[in-house]
């Protein structure tokens, strides 16, 4: 009895441990960055960004077609999809390269420089695009659309919790426009709810940053 007892702290323990490391609260955190908010609630329409030293300015009415043809974006978003200015969805050499660690407070601040031989991956197909609508059609429940598949793995949606979105805190490096002078971001989105508990309302952190010379 006491045994068994004893298994169950320890479980209740690892996922109260679990649930603390996916949920970090960063406001007693002093990071080196620029933290910006994007409300991006549509399930169909995709908002364009360009990044800048003061945050993601949002370039006003882009449609996806004009996306496609344009260097004037960096990212995109919509909901807790990313998109990059390559591959399917942009004809800039842009991409995502993801480290096999996680960012803390200390490794975002002390990340100051990246290897120049690593791969930065092009936007693909995603699909898993959630139609709210065809919730209960299993064949129509999710589509595809172009997307960064590596940028997918900053969090997840637990169905067995309400479909709670839990965080990853992955390492992100993402490639931007323009082509003959690319620029880099350290990039952290950490928080996928607004003050208030409504989704997409995506808060992230990001820098500039350099490859070794």
């Amino acid at each position: 009895m006491i045994m068994t007892l004893n298994k169950n702290i320890l479980l209740i323990l690892m996922l109260f441990l679990t649930i603390s490391c996916e949920n970090e609260d960063l406001s007693d955190c002093d990071i080196n960055g620029i933290e910006t908010a994007v409300i991006a609630t549509s399930f169909t329409e995709w908002k364009y960004f360009s990044v800048t030293d003061t945050g993601f300015v949002e370039i006003e009415s882009m449609s996806d077609i004009e996306a496609q043809n344009s260097f004037d974006w960096d990212i995109a978003m919509m909901r807790n999809h990313f998109r990059t200015n390559s591959g399917l969805s942009g004809p800039a050499n842009g991409g995502v390269y993801m480290d096999g660690t996680i960012w803390t407070c200390d490794s975002y601040n002390n990340y100051l420089e990246f290897s120049n031989d690593v791969s930065f991956i092009q936007d693909s197909i995603l699909s898993n695009i959630y139609q709210p609508w065809a919730h209960d059609d299993p064949d129509e429940a999710y589509s595809e659309d172009e997307g960064s598949n590596i940028l997918e793995n900053w969090g997840w949606f637990d169905i067995d919790d309400s479909y709670y979105f839990y965080y990853t805190h992955k390492k992100f490096i993402v490639k931007l426009p323009p082509d003959e002078d690319p620029r880099y971001i350290k990039l952290w989105p950490y928080q996928y709810y607004g003050d208030l508990g409504e989704s997409a309302h995506t808060t992230l952190i990001y820098d500039f940053i350099n490859p070794i010379e």
